[in-house]
C-alpha cells in the first residue's frame, strides 16, 4: 500500500463558482473561535489534535497533516519532494529555473522572493500551515513566521550531510509522518553506499572543493555539506573542522598553503579568479594540478542545494570523474 505522504498527487481543480451550501459553511466558519496560527496545521478535525516537533529554536505545535507547506531553503523543497508535498511557496532567489533543476521537473508554486530575505507579507497571503525555515538566515524573523503559521527551524544554510538527512525526518514529523522520513533516509544511505562502492580502489589523498567568485574563493570544510558528503563516501576532506562550514574570502596563497589531492571548483559562470589562477606559477606546483584532477562542478549542485538527492547527484559526478570522466 502506498503511504499517503508519498502518493502521487491528482491534477488540481479550480472551482469557478460557490454554491450556495459553501457560503452558508464560510458563515458558520467564520463565527467559530480561529486557531491561532502557531497552532494551526492542515487537515485539522479539531484543535486538540497536535504533536510537538522540536527544531533547532525550540519546539513547534502543529495539528493534522500540513498540505500548504513554504520552504525557504532549497534543501527543504527537495525533502518535501521526496515526501510527495509540493510547497505552495518557496523562496526560490526568483529564479524558477533553480527549481527545476532541483526536482527534476517543474511545479506549481509562488516565489517568496529570496532565501536570505523572504518577503512575508507574500508568505503570509499564501495562508501556509507550516513554514520550514533556515537556522542561520532566518532566525531573526522566527517570531514573525510564527505569528503567521507553526514555523519549524532547521540547519540547511550552514549543515552538514548528517544535518540534512536528520531535517528530512524532522520535516516528515511536521507533515505528520515521521516513519516516511526515516524511509526515505534509508532508501537514500543504501544508495549513498552503492555509489561509494564505485570509488576506484587506491584512491586516496584529500578532496576539496571551491566555490570561486570575481576576487576570492570560499573553502568548503568537513563541516559544510559538500565536505561531509566526501566523508560520507569514504573521502578525506583537505580542511578538517568542527565547526567552519565555509573558508571565505580565501586568496590563492590559502588554496597552495591546504594543496588539495582533489580539486572540485564551483562557479556561476565567468569572471572568477578561477580564470586568473591557472596562469601563475603558483597554482601549476600544487598536487591536483599536476596530477590532472581540477574538475569544474556545477554550483547549484555542490554548493546550493544541499538535499538528499543532491547528495546523490554529487557522489555520482564524483564517483565519474574518479573513473575518468572529466
Amino acid at each position: 500500500m502506498t503511504h499517503p505522504l508519498v502518493a502521487r498527487r491528482g491534477p488540481r481543480i479550480f472551482l469557478s463558482t460557490v454554491s450556495a451550501t459553501a457560503i452558508a459553511l464560510a458563515i458558520v466558519a467564520c463565527s467559530a473561535q480561529p486557531v491561532p496560527p502557531a497552532e494551526r496545521g492542515g487537515d485539522v478535525a479539531g484543535v486538540s489534535d497536535f504533536r510537538t516537533v522540536a527544531h533547532d529554536l525550540g519546539e513547534t505545535k502543529v495539528a493534522g497533516m500540513p498540505k500548504r507547506v513554504v520552504a525557504l531553503e532549497y534543501s527543504f523543497v527537495q525533502a518535501l519532494d521526496e515526501l510527495g508535498v509540493t510547497p505552495v511557496g518557496i523562496a526560490d532567489d526568483d529564479d524558477p529555473d533553480r527549481i527545476e533543476q532541483l526536482l527534476g521537473e517543474t511545479i506549481d508554486y509562488t516565489s517568496v522572493g529570496t532565501r536570505l530575505e523572504p518577503n512575508l507579507e507574500l508568505v503570509s497571503n499564501l495562508q501556509p500551515d507550516l513554514i520550514i525555515a533556515d537556522t542561520t538566515r532566518h532566525a531573526a524573523i522566527y517570531e514573525q513566521l510564527s505569528s503567521i503559521a507553526p514555523t519549524v527551524v532547521l540547519n540547511s544554510w550552514e549543515g552538514t550531510y548528517d544535518d540534512i538527512k536528520d531535517s528530512v525526518v524532522t520535516i516528515a514529523d511536521a507533515l505528520g509522518d515521521k516513519a516516511a522520513g526515516e524511509q526515505a533516509v534509508t532508501n537514500h544511505e543504501a544508495r549513498m553506499e552503492e555509489i561509494a562502492a564505485e570509488i576506484p580502489n587506491g584512491t586516496d589523498g584529500t578532496f576539496l572543493l571551491i566555490v570561486a567568485n570575481p576576487d576570492s574563493a570560499a573553502l568548503h570544510t568537513s563541516s559544510a555539506f559538500t565536505g561531509s558528503v566526501f566523508e560520507a563516501l569514504g573521502l578525506t576532506p583537505a580542511i578538517e573542522s568542527d565547526g567552519e562550514a565555509v573558508e571565505s574570502d580565501a586568496g590563492l596563497e590559502r588554496l597552495i598553503d591546504v594543496d588539495p589531492d582533489f580539486l572540485f571548483v564551483a562557479t556561476d559562470g565567468p569572471g572568477t579568479v578561477f580564470e586568473q589562477w591557472p596562469s601563475t606559477n603558483a597554482w601549476a606546483g600544487m598536487s591536483a594540478v599536476q596530477s590532472g584532477n581540477v574538475y569544474e562542478v556545477d554550483r547549484n549542485q555542490f554548493s546550493r542545494f544541499r538535499g538528499l538527492h543532491t547528495a546523490e547527484v554529487i557522489a555520482e559526478d564524483i564517483v565519474q570523474k574518479l573513473n575518468g570522466d572529466k
